[in-house]
C-alpha cells in the first residue's frame, strides 16, 4: 500500500476504468477511510450511497452529463452532505462529546468561555441551508479520503461535480431534502492512466512569501 505521500503523487482523474469488480472489503476500507476525517466540530455531514447496479450506474451517467466512465466504473459512490448535522440536537451532542473526550480542556479564546458555548449549543436552529457551506466543506475532505485511499488500494478514481440536476439524483436514490448531493465519485481499476498535469508554483499558490530564517 502507497504512503500518503505516494498517494498525492500517483492520484489522477480516471476515466476509464476495467470492468474488474471491486472486493466488498476494499470498498468498505474506502468507506472506512471517509468516516474517520476530521470535520468542523465533528459534525461528520457526510453520507454515501454506493451504486454497483449497472442499470443505476447507467442512469447516473445520463444524469451526470452523459460520461461513459460513470458507467463504466464498477463501482460509484454518491457523495452527500447532511445539514440535520447542523440542528441543535446536534449541536448539544457534540458539545457534550466535548466534555466527555477532553476537548474542553484545549479551547482557547472565545471557546474557552462556558457561557459562549452554552450559547451556541442553545441557538435555535436557522434554516438549514444556512450551513450548506460547511457542510459541503467538510463532506469535500471526505471525499478526499476516499481517494487517496484509493489512490494507496491500486485503484482509481475521478471527483465528478457535473451533476447536472443534483434534484434528478436525489429522487432516484430517494435521498432525503434535507441532505444534498455534492459530488459522484466512480472508482475501479485504471484501464488508462493520464501523466501529470501541470500545477502551478508553491511562489504562485503563497499570497505572501515565505519566510526562510536566516543562517
Amino acid at each position: 500500500m502507497l504512503t500518503v505521500s505516494e498517494a498525492i503523487r500517483q492520484r489522477r482523474s480516471i476515466r476509464s476504468f476495467r470492468s474488474d469488480p471491486i472486493p466488498d472489503e476494499i470498498v468498505l476500507e474506502i468507506l472506512e477511510a471517509a468516516r474517520l476525517a476530521p470535520s468542523g466540530s465533528n459534525r461528520q455531514p457526510w453520507r454515501f450511497i454506493v451504486v454497483t447496479d449497472g442499470e443505476e450506474r447507467a442512469k447516473l451517467r445520463q444524469l451526470c452529463w452523459d460520461q461513459a466512465f460513470i458507467e463504466e466504473a464498477p463501482v460509484v459512490i454518491i457523495c452527500c452532505a447532511d445539514l440535520t448535522a447542523y440542528t441543535q440536537a446536534s449541536r448539544k451532542k457534540r458539545t457534550q462529546e466535548f466534555l466527555e473526550y477532553g476537548v474542553i480542556k484545549t479551547l482557547s479564546g472565545r471557546f474557552a468561555d462556558p457561557a459562549v458555548r452554552a450559547a451556541l449549543a442553545a441557538a435555535p436552529d436557522p434554516d438549514l441551508q444556512t450551513f450548506t457551506t460547511p457542510a459541503v466543506a467538510n463532506a469535500y475532505i471526505a471525499i478526499e479520503h476516499m481517494v487517496l485511499t484509493a489512490t494507496a488500494l491500486g485503484l482509481g478514481t475521478c471527483w465528478v461535480g457535473a451533476l447536472g440536476n443534483p434534484e434528478e439524483i436525489k429522487a432516484l436514490f430517494d435521498i432525503p431534502e434535507t441532505t444534498l448531493v455534492v459530488a459522484v465519485l466512480p472508482v475501479g481499476y485504471p484501464a488508462v492512466i493520464p501523466p501529470p498535469r501541470p500545477r502551478i508554483s508553491i511562489e504562485e499558490i503563497l499570497l505572501r512569501p515565505l519566510a526562510v530564517p536566516s543562517k
